[in-house]
């Protein structure tokens, strides 16, 4: 009788083809510019029209989640390039993230009932249990990067961990100037950031991804050496059409 396979039991292979498709996933490309951008606006829009459904949908588009993971896994590689250009990945569309809902806030003011129903409690126990269930969730979606026939419960991963809501509610309240709420939502949303990354480093550590740590890290180095060559390429460019340009005048 064959022995069963655990659920901690993963191959060398499967744990390369899930550090290779977190690298891809969380890569700031179009696809992920396109998605960041369209998640933003219909989260703000669920928010200010305090509508879950809409709320649920800009969630599910949002590809935020993977980068995130991957910060996780670099600190359980302990690979600093792995580390920082994550990190500056996150940074940057947490923020544009938050400037978008800002923008939309004051451009269409919020509804006198946009947070009638708030679907976040200003209370330290409404708090920490976010944090409850953003641990539970990167568990989950770092179990599931691990196993390709757990992947199908992602999109309810990305509606439970509540990343991007309270950001944007944040930035709801800092457009009314109500600094105490905007400072709530905003310490909501670190502490499920912390919350992620905290399981997924839980997990990660027990499949024994840091086997898999050179892998990740010439990949994101060859990522970066791409979009050097990108920019120098760009910026060759222009400098050509400047060059081309100064030429002409003289003429």
């Amino acid at each position: 009788m064959a022995k069963q396979k655990s659920f901690l039991d993963i191959t060398k292979k499967e744990a390369y083809h899930a550090v290779e498709d977190l690298v891809n996933d969380s890569r700031p490309n179009g696809i992920y510019i396109t998605l960041l951008i369209l998640s933003s606006v219909v989260i703000t829009s669920g928010l200010l029209l305090n509508n879950t459904a809409i709320l649920i949908g800009g969630m599910l588009i949002t590809p935020v989640l993977t980068p995130v993971l991957l910060l996780a896994l670099g600190i359980t590689i302990s690979k600093p390039v792995v580390i920082i250009q994550t990190l500056k990945t996150i940074i940057k569309s947490f923020v544009f993230m938050f400037l978008v809902t800002l923008v939309l806030s004051l451009w269409f003011g919020l509804p006198e009932n946009a947070f009638q129903n708030q679907i976040i409690e200003n209370s330290t126990r409404t708090a920490f249990l976010y944090f409850l269930v953003a641990v539970a969730s990167g568990v989950a979606a770092s179990f599931a990067w691990a196993r390709k026939e757990a992947q199908d419960i992602l999109p309810g991963i990305s509606i439970a961990v509540s990343l991007v809501p309270p950001l944007c509610s944040g930035a709801m309240w800092l457009s009314v100037r109500d600094l105490e709420q905007a400072r709530f939502y905003v310490f909501v949303f670190l502490f499920n950031l912390l919350g992620i990354v905290m399981g997924s480093l839980v997990v990660f550590s027990m499949l024994k991804f840091y086997t898999s740590g050179d892998l990740a890290e010439k990949k994101i180095e060859k990522i970066k050496k791409e979009e050097e060559e990108i920019s120098k390429e760009k910026a060759e460019k222009v400098q050509a059409k400047k060059e081309q340009k100064d030429k002409n005048l003289k003429e």
